[in-house]
């Protein structure tokens, strides 16, 4: 007689039992997956899973590991590079995008030894969870914890890697600016202006490979209760000044005129000042960046009802229309950008800013009669009634006790 290795539907039922988002369902529920699952085994080295691929199944580990790697690429030109996230172990699950739209893998998944694994159909548990809504409920309410569990493990992780290679990689930089500064000051003897005019150059591309590593470690720590914890009294406008300090040499290098109108005066406000800054300068380079030599940049502020206004507004390309809804988000290019320098992450980064102060930025291209475009504007709205961490403690105020 020939023995049937194949497991029966309680013993597949009891194995989905003991993974981390099954777990709650009932021995019925279990019963009627378990018509849809079935064994696949893994070598080590072998891919399970490629980031971008259409997601059809979900899968419980219960031998080995699996390793979630996630692609990088830092600016459109270098080279994208698979970078481990996470892992999956033995009762946890891979394939969360299955359950998903848009039903695209969002990782790869590598088998890092040899691991078994147990698959259930993506189409077949999609429908059983939308016809048995309390079954669904329970699944999609466990999965939603794992995720967020998960993102902030892999987000802790990620931090703690990038501020150990900024810190490894701005000491050198700071040592080839300062010399640099000091040939541009005179002290290794004098420059003819070919000579001084690349070595403003050379400044303005070490700024920028500075800002490009300031901006990738600030990616995964900008959260919005650390940017509130920031939250002091400050002058607007000697932020403002500061920043137009910060992108004087870049406008400088194209002959570009910054131009401000101010309001009559400014008030102190409540923000994180340091991020602020962030913001404007963030903002102005974006706009001599992508705008034409010999051109103007006006930086304008005033006040409104409960708000402070600031606005950038440059006389570049524009930005695409088919790019305006993506233009704050991380990592994101336009389609226009070129070779220009960037890994597409300064406003994300000014959007976050925004958002932990209750603020916004938008942005919206500007056109002339004949509807071509002229330039684009970018408004920052900082709300007026914000409190300081002191504020904010001094103004709860404990229940009552019984």
């Amino acid at each position: 007689m020939e023995n049937d290795l194949t497991p029966s539907l309680s013993v597949i039922a009891e194995r989905l039992s003991k993974s981390e988002i099954f777990n709650t369902l009932s021995e019925s529920d279990l019963l009627d997956i378990a018509n849809f699952c079935y064994e696949e085994t893994y070598q080590d080295g072998q891919k399970v899973f490629i980031e971008g691929d259409p997601a059809k199944k979900i899968m419980i580990v219960e031998r080995g590991k699996l390793a979630i790697e996630k692609k990088i690429q830092l600016g459109r030109h270098s080279t994208p590079r698979n970078a481990t996230i996470a892992y999956v172990a033995p009762s946890q699950v891979a394939g969360f995008s299955t359950l998903a739209p848009p039903h695209f893998h969002s990782a790869t998944i590598t088998a890092i030894e040899p691991t078994r694994v147990l698959v259930i159909d993506g189409s077949n548990i999609r429908d059983y969870l939308s016809s048995n809504t309390e079954a669904g409920y329970l699944v999609l309410s466990a999965l939603t914890s794992l995720v967020r569990g998960r993102y902030r493990s892999a987000t802790d992780t990620l931090t703690y890697f990038l501020s150990i290679v900024s810190h490894e990689l701005r000491s050198p930089l700071a040592a080839i600016e300062n010399y640099l500064q000091t040939i541009l000051g005179g002290f290794a003897g004098e420059l003819n202006p070919k000579q001084e005019r690349m070595l403003n150059r050379c400044v303005i591309r070490v700024t920028d490979l500075s800002a490009l590593i300031s901006d990738v470690v600030d990616l995964a720590r900008m959260r919005p209760e650390q940017i509130q914890a920031d939250f002091e009294w400050f002058d607007p406008g000697e932020v403002g000044r500061e920043s137009i300090e910060d992108a004087r040499l870049a406008a400088t290098e194209k002959n570009i005129q910054i131009k401000i109108h101010p309001p009559p005066s400014f008030k102190p406000i409540v923000g994180s000042r340091r991020r602020m800054r962030q913001v404007f300068t963030n903002l102005l380079h974006n706009s001599i960046k992508f705008s034409p030599a010999d051109s103007l940049v006006l930086f304008k502020a005033w006040y409104e009802d409960d708000a402070l206004i600031f606005e950038v507004e440059d006389s570049g390309p524009g930005i695409p229309p088919e790019d305006l809804a993506l233009i704050f988000t991380d990592f994101f290019r336009a389609s226009n950008v070129g070779d220009s320098p960037g890994a597409g992450l300064g406003l994300s980064i000014a959007k976050k800013i925004m958002d932990a102060h209750q603020g916004e930025i938008r942005v919206k291209n500007l056109t002339s009669e004949d509807g071509s475009v002229t330039g684009s504007r970018f408004s920052v709205i900082i709300p007026l009634n914000l409190n300081t961490p002191d504020m904010r403690r001094r103004n709860w105020e404990p229940e009552a006790e019984f």
